[in-house]
């Protein structure tokens, strides 16, 4: 006779990131690559794993594609959520095209630091969080997003 166990399946989430941003430059960028050894110009932490890659670096080039599409292939089935480190902003991968989404830290007065070049310190937007990981439950980034470009595997 088989026992009754509890039986519980939780939601798929993306990471829990930091309430201020100072805390992830701080930790990430000057973390070393584990496909390369070397500290990535533009290092980018995919928000489903947490794995770091070199975006637009052909160090890290497992095949004809760079390490951040291959690792969307790998991780994400042809979709990866990357949070580019020296910039803040979302990257969305999917398939053969990608996006910049926005940032999920705001300033104070609730805007972004484009390229952190304010230099104000930066607090998550759970609102936005909560959107982003919505819109990757749904698949839904297609209808949410109308600037996608092209990247002909250069990520």
């Amino acid at each position: 006779m088989l026992q009754k166990r509890p039986f519980h399946i939780s939601r798929p989430s993306l990471l829990r990131l930091p309430s201020t941003y100072d805390k992830i430059l701080l930790y990430y960028h000057a973390q070393i690559c584990k496909s390369c050894n070397k500290v990535p110009k533009e290092p980018c932490l995919c928000l489903v794993c947490g794995t770091l890659v070199c975006m637009k670096e052909s160090c890290c080039r497992p095949n004809t594609a760079l390490e951040a599409v291959a690792h969307a292939e790998s991780c994400g089935a042809g979709t990866a959520i990357y949070l580019a480190v020296n910039s803040s902003s979302i990257i969305i991968i999917r398939g053969k095209r990608a996006c910049v989404w926005g940032s999920l830290y705001l300033d104070d007065f609730g805007e972004e630091d484009k390229d952190l070049k304010r230099g104000k310190p930066l607090h998550l937007c759970e609102q936005r969080l909560a959107a982003l990981e919505q819109q990757w439950l749904t698949h839904s980034f297609d209808h949410t997003n109308k600037r996608w470009i092209l990247h002909k595997d250069n990520l």
